[in-house]
């Protein structure tokens, strides 16, 4: 069972938990609908084999979770170590999409996971995933919203949100509604690419175009945290890091691009790849970075 009380009862309402659990009701922003509408696409294209082994090749892990983005294994735990997770805790993985790092961190930790995210597609697929490492007990999914989740304050110990901060453009609303979440004392951990700051005006549109679609941000992701009310406020730079992932995608790719083309089709395996060149591009010039965040609820 989810520590505390059952999932049912974090919802603020009846009502509200109906709406939530119909995938894409709960979307109360455009962007939200527009994270939706992009990431949805992405995750319709299943995952075979060979994506399974380039994610295994890419993020160092034994076993494959569905994962696309930049968190490595090793990462994940260290957002484990920076929430304090173990038996008895409550996670709410924000943007899991098809469960990583949520059902991860329960497999590794023993703490419960409450996964949220906005495609149906993915949230079906950590159901399954779930199921197959044994954790219905201590798992649950909700179609929700970066800010529009529709649980309890105060329902939580932890939140963990992997590179999702700089996809949406109402970064400091999020991290609010997210705190509310919180229990006095509880922590949040994030990833996020976020612009180098300093540039000349330039430098840094060419940033905002080669980073994820809401990069742009006018405060720092500390500024963030503070701005929302978090305290004891800590980072880990993770940019070369950031640039080992990104390279190794693009490899992974191109040595399986045949297979992937057949899978996601010519347009789109072109349009990914040269996405990932073009922010390669603005890691090594010094345009963007990538860092690992972690703070807390006052008491």
């Amino acid at each position: 069972m989810l520590p505390r009380q059952p999932l049912r009862y974090l919802v603020a309402d009846e009502r509200q938990r109906a709406r939530c659990l119909q995938c894409g009701t709960g979307v109360t922003s455009r962007d939200e609908k527009e994270a939706r509408a992009r990431f949805a696409e992405r995750y319709v294209v299943p995952t075979p084999l060979t994506m399974a082994d380039i994610e295994r090749r890419v993020l160092g892990e034994g076993k494959a979770w569905g994962v696309n983005g930049y968190t490595t294994v090793a990462q994940a735990d260290a957002l484990g170590r920076a929430l304090e997770l173990g038996p008895g805790r409550c996670l709410l993985d924000v943007g899991t999409g098809r469960g990583y790092p949520g059902l991860y961190l329960a497999a590794k930790t023993g703490c419960s996971v409450v996964g949220t995210d906005l495609p149906h597609e993915p949230l079906v697929a950590a159901i399954r995933k779930a199921g197959r490492e044994q954790l219905e007990s201590r798992a649950a999914f909700v179609a929700a919203g970066g800010r529009a989740q529709p649980f309890r304050e105060g329902s939580f110990d932890a939140v963990v949100l992997t590179d999702v901060l700089c996809c949406l453009r109402a970064k400091l609303a999020v991290l609010r509604s997210l705190k509310r979440l919180l229990r006095p004392g509880g922590r949040i951990a994030l990833t996020t690419i976020y612009v180098t700051a300093g540039l000349p005006p330039a430098a840094r549109r060419r940033a905002n175009r080669s980073g994820p679609r809401a990069v742009a941000s006018r405060a720092a992701p500390p500024q963030l945290l503070a701005s929302a009310g978090f305290v004891d406020i800590d980072e880990v730079d993770l940019t070369p890091e950031f640039a080992t992932t990104g390279q190794a995608w693009v490899e992974q790719w191109d040595q399986n691009a045949d297979e992937l083309i057949h899978l996601e089709g010519l347009a789109a395996f072109g349009e990914r790849q040269r996405g990932r060149r073009m922010q390669l591009c603005a890691i090594e010039d010094g345009l963007l970075r990538r860092g690992l965040f972690w703070a807390r609820r006052p008491l």
